[in-house]
C-alpha cells in the first residue's frame, strides 16, 4: 500500500508501506491528532523540553500509534529521517516495546534508539518501562547496558539506572546494582535524581545490603544525591517509621 489512505482523519498505520514521502503525511497526522486545548508550555516544562520540539499528543495516542505501526512495516519506519520532536522519538522508543523478535535483533534497535533518540527524561523512562522483553532476556540485556554508567552521555547513563530500577532489584542482582551505584559520579540532575530513585527502591526490595551500603558510603557519597536518595526512602508507604527516622538522623548536614 503505497499511498496513506486517510478516514475520518484517520491513518492505517499497519498496511502503510514505509517511505519519506508518507513520513510527512505521517507527521501531518500527529499534528491533527494533537490536543486541541492544552498547555503545551506547561507540558514541555514538566518534560524539559524546548516547546518548538513538541507536537502536543497524550502517551495514550503515542502508544497506540506505536502499537499500530509495531504490526506493519516497522523496519522501514525505523530506517527513516525524522523532524526531530519528541512525539517522533517517543513513537520510535515505543515500536520497540511491541516487537516479538530475537534478542539479537532488538538490541540493535535498542542501541540505535539509546543513542540517537533519548535527549530527555521520559525518552528514556516510558520506553524502558514498557520493555517487558527484558524479563524473558535479563542476562543478555543486562550485559549490554552493564557499563553505560562510565558513558559522557548522561542520557545512556539514567538508561542503566532506570533499566536497573525497572528490572534488576532482586536477589541476583543486588550486590553488582550496589557496586554500579557506588562508581557513578556525576553533575548532571537526571542521572543524580535517577540514582536516588534506584537507590531508594533497593531499599525497600533490599532493605538490609542497601541500608549497609548507605551507612558504610556516608562519606564519600555525592551529598545532594545521599540526601534526596533519604527523602525519596522517607516518602515512601513501604518503609518503617523506625527506619525513616533512623535515615533522618543519617542524613548529611550541609
Amino acid at each position: 500500500m503505497e499511498n496513506m489512505e486517510t478516514e475520518d482523519k484517520e491513518l492505517d498505520l499497519i498496511n502503510i508501506d514505509w517511505n519519506q514521502k508518507n513520513y510527512k503525511e505521517f507527521i501531518k497526522f500527529l499534528h491533527i491528532k494533537k490536543e486541541k486545548n492544552w498547555d503545551i508550555g506547561r507540558h514541555c516544562k514538566v518534560l524539559n523540553i524546548p516547546v518548538d520540539t513538541c507536537i502536543g499528543l497524550k502517551t495514550p495516542i503515542i502508544k497506540k500509534i506505536a502499537k499500530d505501526i509495531s504490526k506493519g512495516d516497522y523496519k522501514n519506519f525505523l530506517k527513516l529521517d525524522i523532524n526531530n520532536t519528541y512525539e517522533e522519538k517517543l513513537i520510535r522508543g515505543l515500536v520497540l516495546s511491541y516487537l516479538k523478535l530475537p534478542y539479537n535483533e532488538l538490541e540493535n534497535y535498542l542501541k540505535d534508539y539509546f543513542e540517537k533518540y533519548v535527549d530527555s527524561w521520559n525518552l528514556c523512562d516510558c520506553p524502558i518501562g514498557s520493555y517487558k522483553f527484558i524479563k524473558k532476556y535479563k542476562k543478555e540485556y543486562f550485559k549490554f547496558i552493564k557499563n553505560f554508567y562510565k558513558s559522557k552521555n548522561p542520557w545512556l547513563i539514567r538508561i542503566e539506572l532506570v533499566s536497573l530500577l525497572s528490572y534488576y532489584t532482586d536477589d541476583e542482582y543486588i550486590d553488582i546494582v550496589l557496586d554500579i551505584c557506588e562508581k557513578i559520579k556525576s553533575d548532571e540532575y537526571y542521572v543524580n535524581i535517577s540514582l536516588a530513585w534506584l537507590l531508594s527502591e533497593l531499599f525497600v526490595k533490599q532493605r538490609e545490603k542497601t541500608l549497609n551500603f548507605l551507612i558504610e558510603k556516608r562519606e564519600t557519597f555525592d551529598v545532594w544525591t545521599y540526601n534526596k536518595t533519604i527523602q525519596k526512602i522517607k516518602e515512601s508507604f513501604r518503609v518503617s517509621k523506625e527506619d525513616k527516622k533512623f535515615l533522618e538522623d543519617l542524613k548529611i548536614k550541609k
